[in-house]
């Protein structure tokens, strides 16, 4: 189990990262000086102040707004680095301690006589797996005029399109099922698969949407994935889509590219 707050402060360290990148590239040929503005009289000025204090403030005219607004971004890039350095700093720190010591790795690395005397507090991901692939479900039920593919699991699916979605989760050890019945919005819906990243104990409904030049099949699938959409399922949040027609066919590598971007990681 990853805890989110861990793969969020491992975005964020990498965000950062890019941003003081970003800033130390922009502080390249900055003016001298910094800007400091004053009121006079109701009219606001501006001024170049130096670090050498010997030197007097040098006034901005409005014919050179422009080094105004070069020393105001140099002062908000100078601050803002500052606070960039710090965050990534403690940010290091908190993924360097944690990536491979906390509560929910903890009992993995004891060993296997002290497992047998301790209940951990936090559930493995094996027994988290375990527990959910022995849920029982109801599965939508073959007609008798249904194509029929099995899978390298040993599933049977209804197209070569599925069977290429189940063989790739099962090469790749993802836990799935196949047309398990849900409600969404009290309807009842059976997704093609129902997926689980393991790492964020989060579950994906995958819809292939495999006939969209049939145009019955497209409204259908249309009402479809409205009634998605209304009750809190969004691709690439907590659903994945792929599609195809009989002309652009789905492709395994494509199938292996998101698998790695929203089940694996």
């Amino acid at each position: 189990m990853k805890p989110e707050i861990f793969e969020a402060a491992k975005c964020r360290l990498e965000n950062f990262k890019k941003i003081r990148n970003d800033i130390k590239k922009q502080q390249i040929n900055e003016p001298e000086g910094s800007l400091r503005i004053s009121t006079h009289n109701g009219k606001i000025r501006t001024y170049r102040k130096f670090g050498d204090k010997s030197k007097k403030d040098q006034y901005i005219p409005q014919s050179e707004h422009e080094l105004a607004c070069r020393l105001a971004r140099k002062g908000y890039l100078d601050k803002a680095l500052t606070l960039v350095d710090d965050e990534i700093d403690h940010l290091e720190k908190y993924v360097d301690d944690c990536t491979d010591n906390t509560v929910e790795i903890l009992f993995g690395k004891l060993s296997s006589l002290r497992k047998e005397m301790i209940v951990p507090l936090v559930e493995t991901d094996e027994q988290f797996v375990d527990r959910w692939e022995n849920q029982t479900f109801i599965q939508k039920p073959f007609g008798n005029s249904s194509q029929a593919f099995e899978t390298k699991r040993g599933d049977i699916v209804r197209s070569k399109s599925e069977l290429i979605i189940a063989d790739e989760l099962f090469y790749a050890g993802i836990p799935y099922r196949y047309e398990r019945r849900t409600s969404i919005g009290n309807v009842p819906v059976f997704p093609d698969f129902t997926v689980l990243n393991t790492a964020r104990r989060k579950e994906f409904i995958w819809e292939h949407l495999g006939k969209l030049d049939d145009p019955d099949y497209a409204d259908n699938t249309a009402v479809k994935l409205n009634n998605y959409l209304s009750n809190g399922y969004y691709p690439g949040i907590n659903m994945i889509l792929t599609w195809e027609t009989s002309r652009t066919p789905i492709k395994p590598e494509l199938v292996r590219d998101l698998i790695s971007i929203f089940i694996m990681k």
